[in-house]
């Protein structure tokens, strides 16, 4: 997984738009050769509110405690999007994790521990989807972690 850089032209104006993506061999519909594709497994949105140093390193995260499903040879588009099915539930708290106004890289410790703790977040998000958090929530829940 890495992270996709999208940029788009609307007009005279141009957004460059920040997800996670993973590419994958397969072929396109009718008679289309056989590449690299990318499968977007979840969307940041703009980068101009975006920390895009922490969204590299939920992109690592992410990858680290995403499911993990068997593939064989051929299989491996219908893996990611399994993959991105699940990842996708909880796309939401990702953007509110990455987001500049959420700052949370500033509440965050030293790259060891901030690894430790983003794959915690994620692994408690993906295994309660349901439980959207707010910035604030996510904030306390963040800073009760950190006093000890």
């Amino acid at each position: 997984m890495y992270l996709r850089r999208n940029r788009v032209r609307c007009g005279d104006t141009r957004r460059t738009y920040l997800s996670i993506a993973h590419n994958v061999w397969w072929s396109g519909d009718g008679t289309r050769k056989a590449q690299s594709r990318p499968i977007v497994v979840a969307s940041f949105g703009v980068e101009d509110n975006v920390d895009v140093d922490l969204a590299r390193e939920l992109v690592a995260a992410v990858e680290r405690c995403a499911p993990k499903y068997p593939a064989r040879r051929g299989e491996g588009k219908a893996v990611t999007m399994r993959i991105a099915q699940e990842v996708r539930k909880i796309e939401p708290f990702l953007k509110i994790l990455a987001s500049r106004k959420l700052g949370l890289a500033q509440h965050l410790p030293p790259h060891p521990e901030r690894g430790e703790i983003l794959d915690t977040l994620i692994r408690n998000q993906l295994a309660e989807p349901a439980s959207g958090a707010r910035e604030e929530e996510i904030l306390s829940n963040i800073r009760s972690r950190l006093t000890f």
